[in-house]
Formats: C-alpha cells, sequence, structure tokens
C-alpha cells in the first residue's frame, strides 16, 4: 500500500511513502500524517491511497506516523481541494494550506465541547413587502431546482433579511449554512443580526481570529455543533456535517480574489462547492458583477430583482458639480460646502468618499517639476502631513519631508489631495463639527474600527469622510448626503474593468444615503460632466449601465466574452524577467493553442515594485476548457525550461487585476 501524500512545498506533486512501521491505524484519506522529508520532518495529508509507485524501492520510504484516527479533511473538502488545485493549476500541497488551519497543520488538536445544534428564534422575523415577498417565493422555487441565483436588489431593499429568512427554514431541516462576506469590516454587523436571530448557532470566521479559535470553528462546523459560519474569502473550505445552502453577499467585490500566492475566487470556489454538494447557493449585490450577469442574461443563473427599499424613502438624487465651473480649493468646491452645511445644520450626516489616504498622493517641484518618486517603486510617494513624511503606499519605504526637491532644491509642495488633507478643510470650515475619518491610517486594529464605527453609526460624528473601508454594506440611520470627491479618479482608470468599478462604487456609495425619514442627495464632482455612462448610470441605473457598457468590451473580447489567465514574472535583473516571458512565449507559440491567445510579454502597470521589475504575459480565450488545456501544457514547459532560476512567476486565473 502505497501513501500518496500531499506537503506544504511549492512542488506541483504528491509524495509516495510507505505505511509506517508498527501503524496500528488504517490509513485513509484526509488523515494528517507525519513523513520524513529531506533532512527535515513534515506534516502533510494522505490525498490517496494507491498500490503503485515510480520511485524506487530503495528510496521509498515509510512515513513517521500517522496523525488521526479519522479523516480531519472529509471526502467533500478532498474533492473541493483537488478542483482548486486543478483549476488554478497550483501545488495541491499549498491549497491543503490554505484550505487548513495552521493550527491544525502544526499537529494540534484543540479540545471540542458539544454545542447545542438545535436552533432557536431569539427575533421574530421582520414582515416583508410585498416585492420581498415575491422574489421570496422565486428563490424558493429556484432553489427546490438547485439553481445558481443571482438576487439584484437596490440598496436597502433588505436582502439580508431574506438570507435570514432562507437560512431559517435550513436550519428547520437540520441542514448547515455558509454565508461569504468579502470583508472583515462588515462581519461584526451581519453577524450582530444573525446572532440576534439565531443565538449561539452562529460562528465567524475572518483574520481577526487566532489560529486556535479558527481550528475550533472549523471542527465543531464538521461535526454538525456550528449551524451558520459568516467569513471572509477563507471561510469557503470550512468542512460541514451537513451544509444545505451557501450565500455570497456583495458577490460582485474584488476582496473575494486572493491577489497572492493561491489567487483562488472565493465566489467561483462556492458556486463550485455548491456545484459539487448539489446544493443551492445565492450570489447577492446592488451591483453584480458583469460576470454574474451575463451569466444571468445567458440563463446560467436565474436571476431576482428588487427595485424597491424597504423604507418608505426613495433613492437619493444625485447633483453633478462641474469642476471645469466651480473652483476647488483642498479638494471642495463652494457649492459642495455649501450642500454640508445645509444638511449638518439639519441635524443630519454627511459622508465624504475619495480612495485616497494621505495628505496628497504626490508632491511636485516649483522649479523643474520634478514629482518625488520612490526609489524601489516605479510610483510617486504619498505625502503624510501629520507625520511629515513621503511614504510609498507599495513598498512602505518612507523618508522625512523636506519641502524641497530632491533633484534642484526648489521648494516643492503637495499635489492633488487624500483624504488627510480633506478633513483639515473640512475642520477649517465646520470647526464645531465632529468629523470621523476611517482609512488605513486611522483605522489599524479591530478596536479602533468598532469605536470609529459606532461613532458614524450613533450620529455622534455628523461628517463621516474615508476610503472603501466606510461605504461598504454600512448602515448608518442619520445620513442624508454622500458626497463623492474626486469621480475622475475611479471612472478613466486603464484597466477594462475601470468603469465597472467606478459604477459598483457610485451605487454603494449613493446607496447609504437616505435610507430612513429623509430623502438622500448625492454629490459628484467631476471634469466629465457629460461622460454617457456616467450620465447613464444616474438617470437609468446599474443594469442600463451594464447593458451599453458590456458592449465595449465585446471588439477585444475581454470577460465577460472570454476567460483569461496572467503569468506574471519578477526578478531583481529586468533582463531576467523578459527573457523568461519570450521564452515562455516562444515555447507557447510552438504547442497548439488552438484559439488561445498569447498577448505580451510586457512590462507591468507597475514595472518596479519594492525593488524587483516585473512582466506579464496575458492568455486569453472565450473557451475556458481549451484556455486550461493551454494552460497545463505551459506549466509544465515552465517547470522544463531552465530560465526559472533568476525568476519568480506566478499563475493568475481569471485575475480582476492586471496590475
Amino acid at each position: 500500500m502505497i501513501l500518496k501524500v500531499a506537503l506544504n512545498v511549492p512542488i506541483d506533486n504528491l509524495f509516495d511513502y510507505k505505511i509506517p512501521s508498527n501503524n496500528s491505524i488504517q490509513p485513509k484519506q484526509g488523515q494528517r500524517i507525519r513523513v520524513p522529508f529531506g533532512k527535515q520532518e513534515k506534516i502533510g495529508f494522505i490525498h490517496g491511497i494507491g498500490s503503485q509507485t515510480k520511485v524506487p524501492a530503495s528510496k521509498l520510504k515509510p512515513a513517521l506516523k500517522i496523525i488521526d484516527d479519522e479523516p480531519l479533511v472529509n471526502n467533500e473538502l478532498l474533492d473541493l481541494i483537488s478542483w482548486v488545485a486543478n483549476y488554478y493549476h497550483y501545488p495541491i500541497g499549498e491549497v491543503y494550506a490554505t484550505a487548513v488551519p495552521l493550527y491544525l497543520r502544526q499537529e494540534k488538536t484543540p479540545k471540542i465541547d458539544a454545542m447545542p445544534t438545535e436552533s432557536f428564534q431569539c427575533e421574530s422575523h421582520k414582515k416583508l413587502t410585498e416585492e420581498q415577498e415575491q422574489g421570496f417565493k422565486k428563490l424558493l422555487s429556484f432553489f427546490n431546482q438547485r439553481q445558481i441565483v443571482l438576487l439584484d436588489g437596490v440598496t436597502g431593499s433588505g436582502k439580508t433579511e431574506l438570507y435570514l429568512q432562507l437560512v431559517d427554514r435550513n436550519l428547520k431541516k437540520n441542514q448547515q449554512v455558509l454565508l461569504l462576506v468579502p470583508e472583515i469590516g462588515l462581519t461584526p454587523q451581519i453577524f450582530e443580526r444573525f446572532q440576534k436571530r439565531f443565538g449561539n448557532t452562529v460562528s465567524v470566521v475572518h483574520s481577526g481570529n487566532t489560529n486556535k479559535q479558527r481550528a475550533e470553528i472549523w471542527l465543531k462546523a464538521k461535526q454538525g455543533d456550528v449551524c451558520v459560519v459568516i467569513g471572509t474569502r477563507s471561510a469557503v473550505f470550512t468542512p460541514f456535517k451537513n451544509l444545505g445552502m451557501i450565500i455570497v453577499d456583495e458577490e460582485h467585490d474584488p476582496s473575494f480574489k486572493q491577489q497572492s500566492g493561491l489567487c483562488y475566487s472565493g465566489r467561483n470556489v462556492a458556486i463550485i462547492r455548491a456545484k459539487q454538494n448539489k446544493i443551492p447557493i445565492l450570489l447577492g449585490s446592488a451591483t453584480p458583477s458583469f460576470e454574474s450577469l451575463m451569466n444571468a442574461k445567458k440563463g446560467k443563473y436565474k436571476k431576482i430583482t428588487l427595485k424597491q427599499r424597504v423604507f418608505a424613502t426613495p433613492l437619493p438624487q444625485t447633483n453633478i458639480i462641474d469642476l471645469r465651473v466651480h473652483s476647488q480649493e483642498q479638494g471642495l468646491t463652494k457649492f459642495l460646502l455649501k450642500a454640508i452645511k445645509k444638511h449638518i445644520e439639519n441635524d443630519n450626516q454627511v459622508l465624504l468618499y475619495l480612495n485616497r489616504r494621505g495628505f496628497s498622493p504626490a508632491t511636485v517641484c516649483s522649479g523643474c517639476g520634478y514629482i518625488e518618486e520612490c526609489p524601489r517603486c516605479d510610483t510617486s510617494m504619498v505625502l503624510h502631513k501629520r507625520n511629515n513624511r513621503l511614504v510609498c503606499h507599495h513598498c512602505n519605504h518612507n523618508k522625512p519631508w523636506e519641502k524641497i526637491c530632491t533633484e534642484c532644491g526648489s521648494p516643492s509642495s503637495p499635489l492633488g489631495e487624500g483624504t488627510e488633507q480633506i478633513e483639515l478643510a473640512l475642520k477649517n470650515e465646520f470647526p464645531r463639527t465632529s468629523i470621523v475619518r476611517m482609512d488605513r491610517d486611522t483605522v489599524n486594529s479591530k478596536k479602533q474600527r468598532t469605536r470609529l464605527l459606532d461613532q458614524a453609526k450613533s450620529g455622534t460624528g455628523q461628517i463621516l469622510l474615508g476610503t472603501q473601508m466606510l461605504t461598504k454594506g454600512h448602515d448608518f440611520p442619520n445620513l442624508s448626503m454622500v458626497a463623492i470627491v474626486n469621480a475622475d479618479q475611479g471612472m478613466f482608470g486603464s484597466d477594462f474593468r475601470s468603469s465597472e468599478r467606478f459604477a459598483q462604487t457610485f451605487v454603494q456609495v449613493s446607496g447609504r444615503a437616505g435610507r430612513r425619514k429623509t430623502v438622500g442627495e448625492v454629490f459628484l464632482q467631476t471634469y466629465n460632466p457629460k461622460n454617457p455612462l456616467l450620465n447613464k448610470i444616474i438617470s437609468q441605473g446599474y443594469n442600463a449601465f451594464f447593458s451599453e457598457a458590456v458592449l465595449d468590451r465585446k471588439v477585444p473580447q475581454w470577460p465577460p466574452y472570454s476567460h483569461l489567465a496572467l503569468l506574471h514574472a519578477q526578478s531583481t535583473q529586468k533582463n531576467s524577467v523578459f527573457d523568461f516571458l519570450n521564452t515562455v512565449r516562444k515555447k507557447g507559440d510552438a504547442i497548439n493553442l488552438g484559439n488561445t491567445m498569447l498577448l505580451g510579454p510586457v512590462p507591468s502597470p507597475i514595472e518596479k515594485k519594492a525593488g524587483k521589475f516585473r512582466g506579464q504575459l496575458l492568455l486569453l480565450n472565450t473557451n475556458r476548457k481549451e484556455l486550461h488545456r493551454v494552460l497545463d501544457k505551459l506549466c509544465w514547459t515552465i517547470k522544463n525550461t531552465k530560465k526559472t532560476s533568476k525568476v519568480k512567476w506566478s499563475l493568475d486565473v481569471d485575475p480582476i487585476d492586471l496590475s
């Protein structure tokens, strides 16, 4: 009997071992196992059991110990791990390392106290509106057919209440539920609502858990002692005893995609898991991704639309401020300041959104025009005036701001605005008004985040200012006005998804306003007030915007009309990067590509980052299976080329960021 063991090493194969001598435990797939590996000992997982091996008998070693009497990784999770390794072309041992909590990979097993599995309703369900009721009936009908359902509901349409009532039906059937949310900042409020409804049967998984806590929740879900697991991206790998349904909230959010290492999409893995388990999955969003909307259009997903808010107030009115007409000082026009003043005098809250932290995104010389750049990255240094330092937001290289140009010695001054500068301008304009600023500079702990959000929700902070951290999914009852300080920053990016991302941000941010008694107002500052896509989303909504914007991708065949994979390479030597990528390109052209297009190699949009030169090769195909056949061949070719020694390479399947 040969044990096929998955180890956490960057080698894309399983390792063969004999059964340990003096072994008393029956080997099974999914058990932890300790094995000799070179001069070390490693803990891995039995991924398969066979009778044949290519390893010579003289080199085939016995494993040291089978750790578990019964499998730690059940068959359902084992199948999911296998799919992820194949689809993302990633070493299977490293997929196990993502799927299984670190505590359990260290040969530790926490003691688990059994919890009551019966669910109890602490708080009664809210009465559904007529539109919600109709949507709920459709949901149940689609779920009975085990369909993938896209719930497209405007902000404030009560999607969470539908989640709660769906979960209740599952718990009454003794089935467990997995709810994925994009960010840690969104978990406390959704956990609070679920706990009020279902008590101690709910657990939360995210990066704020200790290693031991994560392992405990993981095992409790596997044993059936936890009924509802709410978690961020990695919670998709939680094993369950009887999983009955998966919900992905804010399914469009880029945070569901891991950007380094195993570049998996939590949403896409959740869809595959639902298919493998033959259970329903619900994708919810006010601004669904273009891929999901296209799948609904093609009939692959069933779509339910909620067009009305559960509050009496309609969606907010949008006002465009033309920056060609209205001059701005420190990022704010007099027109905008007048609107802020009106809303705070009415004892309402105002939210200002700018997705740029720091005081200024750059500093410029008045003499020679030199913009201070990071010596390790191809990007400008950001001015943080609170501690008077220039900081690189990519590698964290920083130095004091001397206010003089390092090239010619002339005076240097801030260029552009960040949240720190906007806060200072607001304090000067409204000295007696409480301002809450939320970005990565003001929030560096869970406790701090909670404190600032409490101030925002209670109304203590009358002016709220922040980056995306402040806008996603939060409900601020007193908020009547939202302002997007710089719309052009998001609208005109180099990525083909820029307009989609801007539209999603616009709808999500706007949706925070006027969620109770007061009709909300949205103000948007731009130099491009006649932009057709901007006007389409304002006048006709997100779905009309999608119908028009998606056509721009049809001729160049960008997703959702195709499928992508991005081969990244980086090295301290620029020549090494392009020697490697050109070699891969030549070998790629030599294999049967079918309809797969190989584009590049080209430098990455930020060519130098943290002292490393970066380049990339893009693969595009309208047929997903054919693309993966090419990727299989290409990965095999790369592993057998000598050009990899000086280069670190990685593959991103279905990339959402081409930088």
